[in-house]
């Protein structure tokens, strides 16, 4: 399903939902969740990027392998989001959903943490130009369970 099966589709989504609820919805309430599918859509994606980027992931422990898909892929969705101007969760709001995977809940990072490893994250991309660089640096470092 490409952009235009989206676009195709999310007219006939809205009337099947309406007709089986047997209620409209606001049109700000529809463009609201269009703006949060985008949001899921940026972060899935960046997930199937860190995979690409970083072959050697599936080859590591469970916990840790999960540590760095989740913190990279929100580094990459929060920045490709400030880039084009869409919306950013906040560092705290990050942080807590990162927390939510069960082998990431003693966690001891704090937002401060978290706020300085992105700006660390940032200020490597745009110095080496990719996110294999920050991860293998990282993984041994900071980005430990």
């Amino acid at each position: 399903m490409g952009k235009n099966d989206f676009e195709t589709m999310l007219p006939s989504v809205v009337k099947k939902l309406e007709e089986i609820a047997g209620v409209k919805v606001a049109q700000n309430k529809i463009n609201g969740v269009v703006k949060q599918a985008i949001h899921i859509v940026i972060h899935e994606l960046a997930h199937a990027y860190v995979e690409r980027a970083l072959p050697w992931l599936s080859k590591i422990e469970d916990d840790q392998h999960t540590l760095i898909d989740e913190v990279l892929a929100r580094f990459l969705e929060r920045k490709v989001s400030k880039e084009l101007n869409l919306f950013v969760e906040s560092f705290e709001e990050q942080l807590k959903e990162i927390k939510m995977y069960s082998p990431l809940r003693n966690l001891s990072w704090d937002v401060g943490f978290y706020g300085k490893l992105y700006d660390d994250f940032e200020k490597n991309v745009q110095q080496v130009g990719n996110l294999e660089s920050f991860a293998k640096k990282e993984s041994t470092k900071r980005l430990r369970v």
